[in-house]
């Protein structure tokens, strides 16, 4: 199989495994819209930008830092066992300290402080599967990491049709029942997180396996020098994760507190229709990555590089053409409420600047493979 076939083959199944999850949120804008109120789907999307930025900062680099040094170590071990370690060190100081300070979290970050146990529990169990997905990355198993990731997207969707739209009509119509004792009304934002909760929860349990065969070796040496390399990472990751999704925060602090949530709301529902090009973009950087770390040594790499980036915006070029030229016939798909066609205005503009971070992506790889994340 020649270079460029075997990556396409993990681009479209690690492409499989990271649009499913995205599409999920694409997927259930039509009964989130359906089963609450703008500014309860504003809360949600609120909350989400959150964990996204969460997510980067828990993670600080060390995905990447643990690809680079996996395929260059001899001591392979040390470095699974070192990047466990440290993932779950800062994640049990994480929530420590968030539970302590969850009062103040929550007005920090602008949400209702009833959902701010949830964010902090999600947070953790994303966290603590970090290093073996990209253990299952690193040595090349598409399928493995695909399917734990469609489970996880399988799970959450389920649950989520079964508490928004069953529950509430079978607790209705089988009163004295489990369904009864389980159906809260005006509960729907809890439930999305609830069933989010469970969704990752089962992940973890799912990639336990890497917890017990892993060798808890901590070369400190070994730290310090995959942190050197990750914490700038890490600043970039946060950079890019604040453009895609900060506007949400902002608009929270910006607009007035009466309409904010519902503003972002139908914000955010118009925004899914760049998720296009966004999936695009993710899939083609996880198919790559791998690529990129394993031939840095081969002879000119740098020709591969430009070739990839060349086919990148050939097919994103494309898919900025077809979703601007057909918006108005995917908004009256995808989104039915007609009062959150008000901000259909920013797609095309959303769409320019996925494809443009796209781009940054595949070029920055230099600075990855040459270790000058600095």
């Amino acid at each position: 199989m020649s270079l460029l076939q075997k990556l396409f083959k993990q681009t479209f199944i690690y492409g499989l495994a990271t649009v499913l999850p995205r599409m999920l949120s694409f997927i259930l804008v039509p009964l989130y819209t359906k089963v609450m109120p703008p500014g309860s789907y504003g809360e949600v999307t609120l909350i989400y930008a959150w964990f996204a930025i969460f997510n980067v900062i828990l993670a600080y680099g060390m995905e990447t830092a643990f690809f680079r040094f996996y395929n260059t170590s001899e001591h392979r071990k040390s470095v699974a066992g070192t990047a466990l370690i440290s993932i779950g060190a800062s994640t049990l100081i994480f929530v420590i300290l968030a539970l302590l300070f969850k009062e103040r979290l929550a007005s920090v970050l602008n949400i209702e402080y009833r959902f701010i146990d949830y964010v902090i529990y999600i947070l953790a169990l994303d966290a603590l599967v970090i290093v073996p997905f990209a253990w299952l990355r690193a040595n090349e198993q598409p399928m493995r990491y695909a399917l734990v990731k469609i489970l996880n997207v399988l799970i959450n969707l389920g649950l989520n049709v079964f508490f928004l739209l069953l529950l509430p009509g079978l607790a209705e119509n089988n009163p004295q029942t489990l369904f009864t004792a389980i159906y809260v009304p005006d509960f729907e934002i809890s439930y999305i997180f609830i069933s989010n909760l469970a969704a990752s929860g089962v992940t973890l349990l799912l990639m336990g396996r890497f917890y017990l065969v892993t060798k808890y070796i901590f070369d400190r040496n070994l730290w310090r020098r995959m942190m050197g390399y990750a914490l700038p990472v890490m600043i970039a990751g946060v950079a890019f994760t604040i453009n895609e999704v900060f506007d949400r925060v902002l608009l929270s602090e910006l607009l007035p507190a009466d309409i904010a949530k519902s503003e972002i709301g139908k914000y955010s529902a118009c925004y899914k229709l760049a998720l296009f090009m966004t999936l695009f973009a993710t899939a083609f950087r996880l198919g790559i990555e791998p690529f990129f770390f394993s031939h840095a040594t081969s002879e000119e790499p740098q020709k591969a590089y430009a070739q990839i980036t060349n086919y990148f915006v050939v097919l994103g070029s494309l898919i900025l053409l077809v979703v601007v030229v057909f918006a108005d016939l995917l908004k009256r798909v995808f989104i039915l409420d007609p009062a959150y066609w008000e901000a259909m205005p920013i797609v095309p503009v959303i769409l320019l600047a996925s494809f443009c971070l796209g781009i940054y992506h595949n070029l920055s790889v230099w600075y990855k493979v040459t270790d000058r994340t600095r």
